[in-house]
């Protein structure tokens, strides 16, 4: 009887992830979505931004870097609100990914808005914070090469990267922003984002801003907190070959006391 039980329980399980394999993490509703803060949130739709992340042929290393800050921040929608728990997946849904889905109901802090390591989770999502944008252009320029990090400003996440024809410069995915200057240059002298930053009231609709102004961000930048980061999560990668093990681990006795008595 018991055999049987977990069978029938693996039999699920092994169903939700097939189940999965067939359903998009993007909820279409976020092009249409009306309580974003910015305006034109999102532009380009997925998987049409896969194709714009592509790095062209002879594309050189700063240029494709920029341009890509620029995709993501097309791709990607600045939402993590309440109500985007269910609507958008904040919370890994079950056929996602049931380990994941269960850690949200034993760690909710960490777990119910949760934020992929994987950036092509992010990417697929379509919505998240600054970090999620970042931790997108960071994955892309890694897999081809150009070195990229995280940079926690104390409130806001930024891309610091370096490309071989060029020196150290900062990529802002949220903003769709690039500063042309490192992070050791801007600490030196934070007032030289500033240019950069002056129209980020702009990106807001009407009577929506938030704290974000150009003079918190440069204060952000010339602060004592900034430091590089990983939003690496080890559980998520396990987690992700687990499902399909312990559904065939479930299945397993009954199979083989059905093979055997077969045999």
């Amino acid at each position: 009887m018991v055999i049987r039980v977990l069978f029938v329980i693996g039999l699920v399980l092994l169903a939700l992830n097939i189940t999965g394999l067939f359903k998009s993490l993007r909820n279409p509703d976020l092009y249409h979505e009306e309580q974003t803060r910015r305006v034109n949130d999102i532009a380009i739709g997925y998987p049409q931004v896969l194709q714009e992340l592509e790095r062209k042929d002879g594309e050189p290393e700063k240029e494709f870097s920029i341009r890509i800050n620029k995709v993501v921040n097309d791709g990607l929608m600045h939402y993590w609100e309440d109500d985007a728990v269910k609507k958008y997946y904040l919370t890994v849904p079950v056929w996602e990914n049931y380990l994941l889905n269960l850690a949200a109901q034993i760690k909710p802090k960490k777990y119910r808005k949760y934020e992929f390591s994987d950036y092509r989770k992010n990417l697929k999502r379509g919505t998240g914070l600054c970090s999620t944008h970042c931790t997108v252009v960071k994955g892309v320029l890694n897999e081809n090469d150009i070195e990229a990090e995280l940079l926690d400003l104390g409130g806001h996440v930024v891309v610091t990267a370096k490309a071989k024809d060029s020196k150290n410069f900062i990529l802002d995915p949220d903003y769709g922003i690039y500063v042309p200057f490192s992070r050791e240059e801007i600490e030196a002298d934070p007032e030289i984002v500033r240019p950069f930053y002056a129209n980020v009231g702009a990106q807001y609709k009407p009577g929506r801003q938030d704290r974000y102004t150009t003079d918190v961000i440069v204060d952000l930048y010339g602060g004592h907190r900034n430091h590089v980061y990983s939003v690496y999560n080890w559980f998520e990668g396990f987690s992700y070959i687990a499902i399909w093990i312990i559904p065939m681990l479930l299945m397993l006795p009954f199979v083989w006391i059905l093979y055997g008595k077969g045999k």
